[in-house]
């Protein structure tokens, strides 16, 4: 479905993704998560991580073959749907916020900032979730990782997350293996469940935020932290390593746009 309103669903309002294609829950009802037994509707804490994922996790567990990245975009698979279903179906609590297809549309199975949506064990009350659609052939493709990298600086505007990604993968890491809360940024499930592997999401889809000057941290050594110690010093509010609002605030003050340390267009 394609029509001028369509977008992300935030709060209840629908948020483009500039030059994407978005179907949402509200435009089409069979791209929704199964609510309450995929997701709750009441977020006691503010988002402040996006979590990446794959759908295959590829390579993981037994199946070690590497990324398939194909050039351009990938044929339209009805992705969204098909993991709306599956997950319907399903008697786990299981299920993200987002998925993105191979040609890069975008699916919106439930409001990012209401519904705390099960797929990623403790890093799940602060965060959304998207799921970028891998083939049986461990097949992603570049141009839907474009896609995924403007769906994820949309959602660091909308949410105020500062664009910082791990530096490598490290396996997980206990900061974000007991929920996050000192962490803000783009993260992989791999990176805060110790039941998944290197491919979930693997390196991909890093090595393209980083192309857009996402920052790398090590969050293992709370590299991440010092460097914003040392920022909020500078901008003369409480330096304790975490860039929440008042740290937003006064980038923005400072002319930095959404508040953010790192500008997209």
């Amino acid at each position: 479905m394609t029509n001028t309103s369509t977008g992300l669903v935030i709060r209840g309002s629908r948020v483009p993704v500039p030059g994407r294609t978005v179907t949402n829950f509200l435009d089409d009802p069979r791209y929704s998560l199964k609510l309450p037994e995929d997701g709750k509707a009441a977020r006691r804490h503010p988002v402040q991580l996006v979590v990446l994922h794959t759908t295959k996790g590829i390579p993981g567990g037994k199946d070690k073959r590497p990324q398939d990245v194909r050039p351009g975009l990938g044929p339209n698979v009805d992705a969204e749907l098909r993991c709306a279903r599956f997950w319907s179906a399903s008697d786990l609590q299981s299920g993200a916020h987002l998925v993105v297809d191979f040609d890069g549309t975008i699916g919106c199975l439930a409001d990012c900032a209401d519904v705390v949506a099960y797929h990623a064990k403790a890093m799940n009350a602060r965060s959304v979730g998207i799921e970028i659609y891998q083939g049986s052939a461990a097949e992603l493709y570049a141009g839907q990782l474009d896609a995924v990298c403007d769906l994820v600086d949309t959602l660091t505007m909308a949410f105020g997350i500062q664009r910082q990604i791990p530096d490598r993968y490290r396996g997980p890491l206990a900061r974000l293996t007991s929920g996050g809360a000192d962490v803000i940024g783009v993260v992989g499930h791999r990176d805060g469940d110790d039941n998944r592997g290197e491919g979930d999401p693997g390196n991909a889809i890093f090595e393209a935020l980083a192309a857009r000057k996402y920052e790398r941290f090590n969050f293992a050594a709370g590299d991440d932290r010092i460097a914003w110690k040392e920022r909020q010093a500078r901008l003369g509010v409480a330096a304790d390593g975490i860039p929440g609002p008042a740290t937003r605030h006064a980038l923005a003050a400072s002319g930095h746009a959404g508040g953010l340390w790192v500008a997209r267009p």
